[in-house]
């Protein structure tokens, strides 16, 4: 069976790229897709190169802005309700991909109806398209051997295990999902606070109570910019505010799992309590750190009750697994 890919590429003010992203699209070994060119209202010469693009045979839509949305999501959105595909690709247009990306991405959903969401391993590249590390560190402290091959497990599983803790999926150009299970998932949340989380939410909407399927070959070239999201939340001044965002986050995750009928639910909520105990605790150390103007006493005072949460919190676990060792 082969399976009609929609790719949809949102650009934003990355014409310098473009050429080397939309030639990775378009060489691809799997030849089955549409395309969808998306440009978010840019101020460089995107416009140009993508209608020349768009005379290719494969672009079914070429869509510009003539209001920046402020938010990728809305693109996603606009792409998805225009697709016509079995399959969907975000192809981030700062990214680029081996030719096999989409032929190997695919292939997992042949045989298993379950399957939800299939992604490969990244690469680090700088701006200059060199590479400079890979993303397998993302997930070493999660797993030490796991993402060293291909596999296919329970959403939910995978939710327990990694998206718990953080999103595992680092770059959507890595990903190709089902468009059925997207509808599924609903309207995007166009919340401010996930202008920057919103994929992983989505992740785990698309896997609960299905499969998901990971290639371990680093067919993806994810960009990392000096200035990106992830590169500036290393950074202690920002830091804090990243965790606000994760925090207000996970609440939304809790809220959606919460309607889902999903085994494991307990064990998911206690782990996310006690991430959500060590991010406050941070917070704490990480204003003191950085000499934030907001009363000491009130810092301490958050930082002592974080601290004593993540205290009773553990001494509690410990207590309830050594009556199950009993």
């Amino acid at each position: 069976m082969s399976f009609l890919v929609s790719i949809i590429l949102p650009n934003f003010n990355h014409a310098q790229y473009l050429k080397q992203r939309l030639d990775s699209v378009f060489d691809q070994t799997y030849q089955n897709f549409e395309v969808i060119l998306l440009d978010d209202k840019s101020t460089d010469n995107s416009r140009e190169i993508l209608s020349q693009y768009a005379k290719h045979e494969k672009v079914t839509h070429c869509i510009f802005n003539e209001i920046n949305s402020g938010n990728t999501f809305k693109q996603w959105s606009k792409g998805i309700s225009v697709a016509k595909g079995d399959l969907i690709w975000i192809a981030e247009t700062d990214d680029f991909c081996e030719n096999s990306f989409l032929e190997k991405v695919v292939k997992p959903f042949q045989n298993e109806p379950e399957l939800a969401l299939s992604y490969c391993q990244s690469n680090r590249i700088n701006e200059k398209g060199e590479i400079t590390g890979n993303w397998i560190t993302h997930t070493e402290n999660l797993h030490q051997t796991l993402f060293l091959k291909d596999f296919m497990q329970s959403g939910n599983e995978f939710i327990k295990h990694f998206l718990i803790y953080k999103n595992v999926i680092p770059n959507a150009s890595a990903v190709v999902f089902k468009k059925k299970k997207a509808d599924e998932a609903g309207e995007f949340d166009f919340d401010p606070v996930l202008k920057t989380c919103g994929d992983w939410l989505f992740y785990i909407k698309l896997i609960s109570n299905a499969k998901i399927s990971f290639v371990h070959e680093s067919l993806n070239n994810f960009r990392y910019h000096s200035e990106s999201v992830i590169s500036r939340s290393l950074q202690k001044d920002v830091r804090t505010s990243i965790i606000d965002i994760e925090l207000k986050t996970r609440k939304k995750i809790i809220k959606f799992l919460g309607n889902k009928k999903m085994d494991q639910l307990s064990v998911i909520y206690a782990k996310n309590k006690e991430i959500n105990i060590d991010l406050k605790y941070e917070k704490g150390i990480l204003f003191l750190e950085t000499n934030k103007k907001i009363k000491g006493a009130f810092i301490l005072s958050t930082i002592l009750k974080t601290f004593l949460e993540r205290y009773k919190f553990r001494q509690k676990l410990k207590s309830k697994i050594a009556k199950i060792l009993k």
